[in-house]
């Protein structure tokens, strides 16, 4: 049994992320580590978190952690703070400190990857790590979940 890292970002959350975060652990019985990353920029009025609300984030990473855990999947949910630019490092660095398996991020668009704005934190993760990547589209759909349950547990 390993473990998986499933990224949450609460201004662009992916349901279909966790959902195939949920299949794959089933087909697995994976863990998940449940990830968010805080971005804060630092001034001269100190510290200041730019991302999303904390209390939202919180709400929805419990609601998330909740909802797994009901289903019987073993979760751990993990908050990081970095400066402004460094998700995608601060995903790489946890998957690295877990040892998972894999890394599944939700894609706040419902495009290919190749369609991905330059610079994103999902780009980022895929050409930065050394653990394989799944990037899942709003638009995927129960096949696209099936197919890479059925994927996951074939070669595990």
């Amino acid at each position: 049994m390993g473990s998986m890292l499933l990224g949450v970002d609460a201004d662009h959350y992916a349901p279909e992320a966790t959902g195939l975060a949920q299949e794959l652990c089933r087909a697995t019985g994976d863990k998940i580590i449940l990830v968010h990353v805080h971005e804060f920029a630092i001034g001269r009025f100190g510290k200041l978190q730019v991302d999303c609300a904390s209390d939202e984030t919180e709400q929805l990473m419990s609601d998330i952690q909740a909802s797994l855990s009901q289903s019987g999947i073993d979760v751990a949910t993990e908050f990081w703070e970095v400066p402004v630019g460094r998700i995608a490092k601060a995903i790489i660095e946890a998957a690295d400190e877990h040892d998972v398996r894999y890394i599944v991020l939700g894609s706040s668009h419902s495009t290919d990857l190749p369609h991905l704005p330059v610079g994103s934190v999902a780009l980022r993760v895929l050409h930065h790590s050394r653990r394989p990547v799944m990037v899942v589209p709003r638009s995927a759909g129960a096949k696209a979940v099936a197919h890479a349950a059925t994927t996951a547990a074939t070669a595990g």
